[in-house]
């Protein structure tokens, strides 16, 4: 074979530099670039929480034709190889380079020399793992034995708002959003206002979060920490991005009613972090509106896919014209990690039972 592997076990300008030069021409998602791991590393690794990374570049001919990030954390003693920032990313999978792809043969080769390399892991568990586009597979996927783990919702956006409200919208749908529309309206001045620059973006952020935090203590829900409200303001600090971040507001009468937090990337708008302001504006559906302008603002900048996300939402459905399937794949090393993953399923078997209760 004309490959070489390198293993990287942090990062430094070797593994930059060929980061940078891949993702230029890559297949990848904003979740798995440079500045999306760099910026969790640096947001949440310290002390108390050490990720040990092992990101492995492939060469061919002396020229990098995909990135695998991986990090290894601990759970009750039990080593885990897991997708690099797999807490923070919605679904994970390698940085390939375009037109660029595996036959079975080369690609199992491949990995198993990788997991020879990371023998010290008890378990190999690569989860929320998505296909790249329609006619570019990811190795992980079609060549491994997969679990299917759920599903995300996606728009195929079409040239025009009004051939997406006619041919995607159902009828009964459109007619409640116009009213949502009508009744903001009649409460007074509405706005649809996009952060212009990095200091805009920081301080709609914290009012974002700040409402975020809100609704997830109402809900008894786990909060955002310090550490989350820095990652996404750490974004802007990043010069060298190959996306672009927004933040994204309506404004009533002068007052943040209902945010969010996205990312465009390879005309892939991402739906990730939405807020609404709750007292007494919850009524009025806020969020459906801007979700409908945000969805309209694509179609005008010519994004092809606006991507919900993870999460099976049942709101997500009734936009969306589109649902691909993510899957797990989990490889047991030895009995300790046989064992972790009875008690993970049985965990799971339980979270499940209470969700329908």
């Amino acid at each position: 074979m004309n490959y070489e592997i390198k293993l990287f076990s942090k990062f430094n300008e070797e593994l930059k530099k060929n980061w940078m030069i891949l993702e230029k021409n890559s297949h990848h998602t904003c979740f798995n670039s440079l500045v999306w791991v760099q910026n969790y590393l640096s947001s949440y690794r310290d002390k108390k929480n050490l990720i040990e990374l092992k990101i492995f570049v492939l060469f061919y001919k002396n020229e990098p034709v995909c990135i695998f990030p991986f990090e290894i954390i601990k759970k009750y003693k039990i080593k885990i190889l897991q997708w690099a920032c797999d807490l923070n990313s919605d679904y994970n999978a390698p940085v390939q380079k375009k037109n660029f792809s595996f036959q079975k043969e080369v690609f199992e080769e491949i990995w198993n020399k990788i997991v020879k390399m990371i023998p010290e892991v008890d378990i190999i568990y690569l989860k929320k793992q998505i296909n790249y586009f329609e006619n570019e597979d990811n190795p992980f996927i079609n060549f491994l034995k997969n679990s299917e783990e759920g599903s995300i919702y996606q728009i195929l956006l079409p040239k025009e708002w009004q051939s997406y409200t006619n041919k995607i919208l159902k009828k009964k749908f459109y007619l409640d959003l116009m009213r949502t529309k009508r009744l903001i309206k009649k409460q007074g001045k509405v706005e649809f206002i996009i952060a212009k620059n990095s200091q805009e973006k920081r301080d709609f952020l914290d009012i974002l979060i700040n409402q975020k935090k809100e609704s997830l203590v109402k809900g008894n829900n786990e909060s955002f920490s310090e550490k989350d409200l820095n990652f996404y303001k750490n974004f802007e600090k990043y010069e060298y991005k190959h996306y672009n971040t927004q933040v994204s507001a309506i404004k009533l009468n002068g007052e943040f009613i209902a945010m969010h937090w996205g990312i465009v990337n390879q005309n892939y708008y991402y739906y990730l972090i939405p807020s609404m302001k709750e007292e007494n504006f919850k009524k009025f559906s806020p969020g459906k509106l801007l979700l409908s302008l945000l969805i309209r603002w694509s179609i005008s900048k010519r994004i092809k896919i606006f991507d919900f996300g993870l999460g099976e939402e049942l709101y997500k459905s009734k936009w969306s014209n589109k649902k691909k399937n993510i899957y797990n794949y989990i490889k047991l090393k030895n009995l300790k990690g046989i064992f972790f993953y009875i008690i993970l399923k049985i965990r799971q078997s339980i979270k499940k039972k209470k969700s329908f209760n």
